[in-house]
């Protein structure tokens, strides 16, 4: 089974776990009514259904993985699916009513950003100090320095994301913690810093056309899972700091419509989903960052 790449947990509370050890029925034609229908995601979307569902479901319930469509959500509404497994909370929230039915049911994993450099080693306590203008350089070992500069992904969602990721790494302070869900907390700015507590100089990158020409000339980048890979830089090996997994806004996320309220293979899936098992899946490849 190919191990899914650049994904940590995000664990909510467990409930229990049905029986598992037997091999559970994964189809691409729905044999009947009592199938499961389930949208996905490719990669690492599939890779965590199918491990849930070879390993931890019971051989009694079925389930049909199919690629999401653009308007996944939209057809659960209608009936032409059961249950989608592709997109992150707030992506969701945002197309809500159009498919007012629908509900978050279980958020299960995270796709982390990282803070990564080609300059610095660690985030540990420095006296150094780079890019003043005024006087040299003064540089002591290889801990990112005070006035750094930073480039953080230019969208406004995504800006606010490494916002948060600095924060988690103790190089600023913002005026909310990790962790809201409004419209606000996912568009926050430089505005919202209280303190740059390495006197960080933050920049906005628009485009991954330069990417390997930029990672090199500045202090750190926040990067996606999609961004390092293009750099070939793995989480666990390169990564200054890595986004927390509890109480990520950007979990990814299962979606239910109302009808299916109280289904046991629903609540058979979300507990399997949702159980160290998957957890432990979740974390142990050679590329995947652990988070607690």
């Amino acid at each position: 089974m190919r191990r899914i790449r650049m994904i940590a947990v995000l664990a909510a509370s467990v409930i229990g776990l049905a029986a598992c050890g037997s091999t559970a029925e994964v189809s691409y034609n729905r044999p009947d009514e009592g199938t499961l229908l389930i949208y996905t995601g490719a990669g690492a979307f599939r890779d965590v259904l199918r491990y849930t569902v070879d390993n931890l479901l019971p051989p009694t319930t079925k389930v049909q993985l199919v690629d999401a469509p653009a308007d996944a959500n939209e057809r659960i509404e209608a009936g032409d699916a059961d249950l989608a497994f592709y997109q992150q909370a707030p992506a969701f929230e945002q197309g809500k009513a159009s498919y007012p039915s629908l509900s978050v049911v279980s958020k299960v994993s995270v796709e982390p950003y990282a803070l990564y450099s080609a300059k610095w080693t660690d985030l540990k306590e420095t006296p150094s100090w780079v890019n003043m203008g005024v006087v040299e350089d003064e540089v002591t070992g290889q801990s990112l320095p005070h006035g750094s500069k930073i480039v953080l992904p230019g969208s406004t969602e995504n800006f606010a994301r490494g916002l948060y990721l600095l924060q988690s790494a103790h190089l600023v302070e913002l005026d909310r913690p990790f962790g809201g869900v409004t419209p606000v907390d996912l568009s926050i700015t430089e505005a919202n810093v209280k303190d740059s507590l390495r006197h960080l100089s933050l920049l906005g990158l628009h485009s991954d056309e330069r990417l390997t020409e930029i990672y090199p000339q500045y202090d750190a980048l926040v990067l996606s899972p999609r961004q390092a890979a293009i750099l070939g830089l793995d989480p666990k090996k390169d990564a200054l700091a890595v986004e927390p997994g509890p109480k990520n806004p950007w979990a990814t996320v299962l979606v239910a419509p109302s009808r299916l309220a109280g289904d046991p293979r629903l609540l058979e899936l979300t507990h399997a989903l949702e159980s160290p098992s998957v957890a432990t899946f979740l974390t142990s490849g050679p590329n995947l960052p652990a988070t607690p």
